[in-house]
């Protein structure tokens, strides 16, 4: 177990706490100064309810920043379905109140978290103890022990390896391989007072040991000298270590793996340009190609040869048709031509003026034109045949 003194912050608190405490010791107060405010135990009650989804937090570095800019990181980070109750209560010390159990679960039990780099510890919080005099027990990170063989990648085995690691909170037999090698993946309670882990041991009746290495998959920063988390190895002594004196560094970090060409994403630049092939056609085949694809950037294919690509293979020669070719000859020597005449086209004024385009006329108006246009000319028809009558008489 780590107290919240173990890299220096914390013990100024407990001293001046200390000196009030001795101060108070040597001091008469008055029976006014004495009086009691007094909680029931329904009060209580509904203090600790409304206290349930708290958790105190700090940031393991000795170095000093802006509150604000740590909720204001935090907050993007979590990205909570309600913004949480943020208290400074000490020197990178704060204390968190969340609305639900969703909210406090992701903030307690995800992470392991970071704060430019430095590691955020955050525990549950009952809201009795003063926040100063907390206790945090550790960090919690993802590991991973790689090459254990196969027939002893048992979960017992697994869980015994892990506990030489730190606390175990979870082991994962098969874990979806998103980092390079073959491996287990743990997540264990790290201890801020002792250095990472390199490997673990497996000693194997009649086989030896076996050096299983470790590696971590999300880490903050550490002493690249002593292991310990919380600061690194230029702030450790004097700072002034050689190569050799390096024992610890990038090469404990796990890898993440390239991501496969059938995952990433494709571009998409609109309709008709070639990126997307349309519904139905066949995925990973172009549907154009360019003349490098087709082999039709070599010379000799270009070439008009009978070799080419390009051109027929055999041609069809036609018998001569004297008809066609007569019917065909142009000549103004040929007096039995039969070429077709043509005329010649009307010069058209280029100031004549065009003639007006056709006036709308409404369905229903022609309609009334027809039937006037019907009875003047049946009128007349039946006047024409009277007069004839008439002089015939």
């Amino acid at each position: 177990m780590a107290s919240s003194s173990g890299y220096g912050y914390g013990g100024a608190a407990k001293s001046s706490q200390k000196e009030i405490d001795d101060l108070l010791a040597h001091l008469d107060l008055r029976e006014d100064e004495l009086e009691d405010v007094v909680i029931g135990a329904e009060e209580v009650k509904e203090l600790q309810k409304e206290a349930r989804w708290l958790a105190i937090a700090k940031v393991h570095t000795s170095r000093s920043f802006s509150s604000d800019a740590f909720f204001g990181k935090m907050k993007a980070i979590w990205n909570l379905s309600r913004d949480p109750i943020c208290r400074e209560a000490g020197e990178n010390l704060f204390v968190i109140q969340m609305h639900c159990l969703g909210d406090w679960k992701k903030v307690v039990h995800q992470g392991p978290w970071t704060f430019r780099g430095w590691a955020v510890l955050i525990e549950d919080y009952d809201g009795k103890e003063d926040p100063e005099q907390f206790v945090f027990g550790g960090l919690y990170v993802w590991a991973q022990i790689h090459g254990i063989p196969e027939l002893y990648r048992k979960p017992w085995v697994a869980d015994d390896l892990a506990r030489r690691v730190g606390k175990t909170k979870e082991v994962q037999m098969s874990p979806k391989l998103f980092y390079d090698g073959n491996y287990v993946r743990i997540r264990v309670l790290i201890e801020l007072n002792s250095p990472l882990k390199h490997v673990v041991s497996l000693n194997i009746d009649g086989e030896g040991k076996k050096r299983l290495y470790v590696k971590y998959e999300k880490v903050p920063f550490f002493c690249k000298h002593c292991g310990l988390i919380g600061h690194n190895h230029e702030e450790c002594g004097d700072g002034v270590w050689g190569a050799k004196d390096l024992q610890y560094g990038d090469f404990m970090f796990a890898i993440r793996r390239a991501t496969p060409p059938f995952l990433e994403p494709r571009p998409f630049a609109g309709r008709g340009c070639g990126c997307w092939p349309g519904r139905g056609a066949p995925q990973g085949i172009p549907r154009k190609r360019s003349s490098q694809e087709a082999a039709l950037d070599d010379e000799g294919d270009l070439k008009d040869d009978a070799a080419s690509p390009i051109k027929p293979a055999a041609s069809i020669e036609f018998d001569d048709d004297v008809g066609a070719k007569r019917n065909l000859d142009f000549s103004d020597d040929n007096s039995g031509s039969t070429a077709p005449t043509t005329t010649p086209m009307e010069t058209v004024d280029p100031d004549a003026v065009p003639p007006p385009p056709p006036s709308y006329t409404d369905p229903r108006d022609r309609s009334k034109l027809r039937k006037t246009s019907n009875t003047t000319t049946e009128l007349a028809t039946s006047a024409a045949s009277f007069e004839e009558d008439r002089w015939a008489q």
